[in-house]
């Protein structure tokens, strides 16, 4: 049997598909993009950061430096990443920043002040405070990320590019609109914001928190899973079991869980309220 002819583009042709795939690209880099507006009381956040260890229930001090790294996430989602190792800390200032950017089309600048940034994430204002925020913004723009999530992919930095004015510790901040990919139409989780700060300076909690926010009706899961979902550093079995208990009991005291068991080192929950927009 005779093979099929080649079909071979004319010179006409191929520069008639050309300009058409650069058309279609310049109405993708004018499209004016926002992200999804959530309510003022949640802080809108994509699965893919949830469901992983991209930001991490570790302390500052014990960040390490990835390059490539293939983080663990749940099934469906891939993260490779560089740079310095973001934690809940670094989550909270990405989501307080884009907070504020939800109201701009992305790609384009948002303003903020420190002072305002700081009140927003209920922490002290001093000078010390100052230097740990500064440091979070130039984390999430110096690191680069792939993330795959149900076809979506995207690679790239958390934060675009900025400018701090040093005398008014003023702000200017752009975020790439590409990331705006990472939500698409159920891919993304409204935080309660007061719950998420009531569990400050309580790493596994907050990211135990985050990732049982993204589930409707959260399944059970076993202890080990969480311990690489949460990128806990904790790997003696029953020591990481009891802050896992810990953490949960925490989440019972701010409202977030009706109830909690762990059998045979399966973890199951209860939640007591829905958010907005979940993937479950």
């Amino acid at each position: 049997m005779d093979k099929p002819d080649k079909v071979v583009l004319s010179k006409e042709m191929r520069e008639r598909c050309d300009k058409m795939q650069a058309i279609a690209r310049e109405r993708e880099e004018a499209a004016v993009i926002h992200f999804p507006m959530w309510p003022e009381e949640k802080r809108g956040t994509p699965n893919s950061f949830l469901r992983s260890a991209l930001f991490a229930a570790v302390q500052s001090k014990d960040r390490v430096y990835m390059k490539e790294s293939i983080l663990f996430s749940q099934q469906g989602i891939t993260i490779k990443y560089t740079g310095e190792q973001l934690n809940q800390e670094d989550l909270d200032v990405w989501e307080a920043v884009s907070h504020l950017a939800r109201q701009h089309p992305l790609g384009n600048e948002c303003s903020f002040t420190a002072y305002g940034i700081l009140k927003a994430l209920n922490l002290p204002v001093g000078g010390h405070q100052h230097e740990r925020l500064h440091s979070a913004i130039i984390r999430l723009t110096a690191c680069a990320v792939e993330i795959r999530h149900e076809g979506r992919v995207y690679f790239g930095s958390l934060i675009e590019s900025g400018v701090k004015d040093e005398v008014t510790s003023h702000y200017t901040i752009s975020i790439n609109k590409k990331l705006n990919r990472l939500f698409g139409d159920n891919g993304w989780t409204a935080i309660d914001w007061q719950q998420r700060l009531l569990l400050r300076r309580k790493p596994l909690a907050q990211a135990l928190h985050a990732y049982f926010s993204s589930h409707e009706r959260p399944y059970p899961v076993n202890l080990s899973t969480l311990q690489e979902l949460t990128g806990s550093r904790n790997t003696q079995k029953a020591s990481f079991k009891r802050q896992v208990k810990a953490a949960l009991e925490s989440m019972i005291t701010i409202g977030f869980l009706q109830a909690y068991d762990i059998q045979d080192d399966v973890v199951t929950v209860k939640r007591i309220q829905k958010v907005s927009r979940l993937n479950g």
